[in-house]
């Protein structure tokens, strides 16, 4: 058997060992640059990662009186403004297919009106308005804590099942699941007759309005209960102010005559001036014909209700005291005061629009003192 033959190494000379070493070295160096930039782009991608998805947003986009509202708070608080717009919209639309176009044309343009409404807003949630919302929210949250109101858990839980029509004391009719999406200040309402609601039922419908809420806007349970509570916050701040309302008021009773033109008004005052009573005349000529049926009265009214040069004018009036004549932009106006109180009760009508004025005077004065900083811009706004 031949033997095999072992092939002798051969020493490498000092030029060869030079070269090996040197190309080892750049090899390495290759490699560490390799290295360095691999690095590199993962930090640029995991700082971008990061900006995107914790810096940009966990940043404000505005600060009340220090407190921030973090962009994704504006976010998610947006997307649900805008299902909430859709599903009215598609409520809408669906109410306006039960019409008949030949019958109903009056309903129809006033649903069509309401549906462009709607667009209109939903249009301006790009813009910044939507953000001084979420500041007054907070601006009212400060306040109500200043005054030591607050909501409950049970208070939140009350709410929510009233919204959804479920009332654990008495069974009520369940809304359609189809209704859309509902926060503190819009409610689900039945579009057709149902089974009364059982607690059964609520926990599905509000299992799916959850799950709705967390697909559309990203928004938890938890951060949909502090929705809740904050509308209840608002109702609650403003029964406060409400109660400081003084409930009476200088109030007059009065009566006039409507008229097209200045000059069949002073015809008017001519008449009266010839001793024609001033119902009659009412009856006969006023082109107010809710108040001519009554001889021209309107009853008590406090300020605020009628059209301001009216009431400068007939407040300025003694009792018994006939105006001259009077411009609105309904016509031309003879007045004639027959009673007076000082401080006479307001009807509940009048009393409630006293207190939604107190409250937006009231919030104007808060935004007014409040140190607000803004930092939105339109890159903030959610896509489609």
């Amino acid at each position: 058997m031949a033997k095999r033959k072992v092939k002798k190494e051969v020493p490498l000379t000092r030029k060869q060992i030079s070269r090996r070493e040197k190309e080892r070295r750049q090899r390495l160096i290759l490699l560490g640059v390799a290295i360095a930039i691999g690095c590199l782009i993962l930090g640029v991608l995991g700082f971008g990662a990061y900006q995107e998805l914790v810096a940009k947003p966990s940043a404000p986009v505005a600060k009340v009186n220090g407190v921030p509202i973090s962009t994704q708070s504006y976010q998610k608080r947006l997307l649900l403004e805008r299902m909430n717009i859709d599903a009215n919209i598609e409520n809408m639309r669906a109410q306006r297919s039960l019409y008949n176009s030949e019958t109903d044309a009056f309903l129809l343009s006033i649903i069509d009106q309401q549906i462009q409404q709607l667009s209109l807003q939903r249009e301006l949630l790009t813009d910044e308005v939507f953000l001084d919302q979420l500041i007054e929210e907070e601006l009212i949250s400060q306040a109500a804590q200043r005054e030591g109101l607050g909501v409950s858990p049970e208070e939140i839980d009350r709410r929510i099942e009233q919204d959804f029509g479920y009332s654990a004391e008495e069974p009520t009719p369940a809304p359609s699941p189809t209704t859309g999406i509902i926060t503190s200040t819009s409610e689900i309402t039945p579009t057709e007759a149902s089974p009364p609601m059982t607690r059964a039922r609520f926990e599905e419908l509000y299992s799916d309005v959850l799950s709705a809420l967390q697909e559309g806007a990203g928004l938890s349970e938890a951060e949909y209960r502090e929705i809740v509570a904050a509308g209840l916050l608002r109702q609650k701040m403003q029964d406060s102010v409400g109660q400081q309302v003084p409930t009476s008021e200088p109030q007059i009773r009065a009566r006039h005559i409507l008229v097209d033109t200045e000059e069949e008004a002073r015809t008017v005052l001519e008449r009266l001036d010839d001793g024609e009573d001033f119902a009659l005349l009412a009856t006969e000529v006023s082109t107010d014909t809710l108040s001519a049926e009554l001889g021209g009265d309107l009853g008590w009214f406090a300020r605020g209700r009628m059209d301001p040069a009216f009431e400068e004018a007939a407040f300025s009036l003694a009792v018994g005291e006939i105006s001259d004549v009077v411009e609105t932009s309904f016509g031309f106006h003879i007045i004639l005061v027959e009673e007076r109180d000082e401080d006479r009760e307001l009807d509940p009508q009048m009393l409630d629009q006293r207190k939604r004025e107190a409250f937006e005077v009231w919030l104007l004065d808060l935004q007014a003192e409040a140190e607000t900083e803004k930092y939105w811009s339109p890159d903030k706004v959610p896509p489609e």
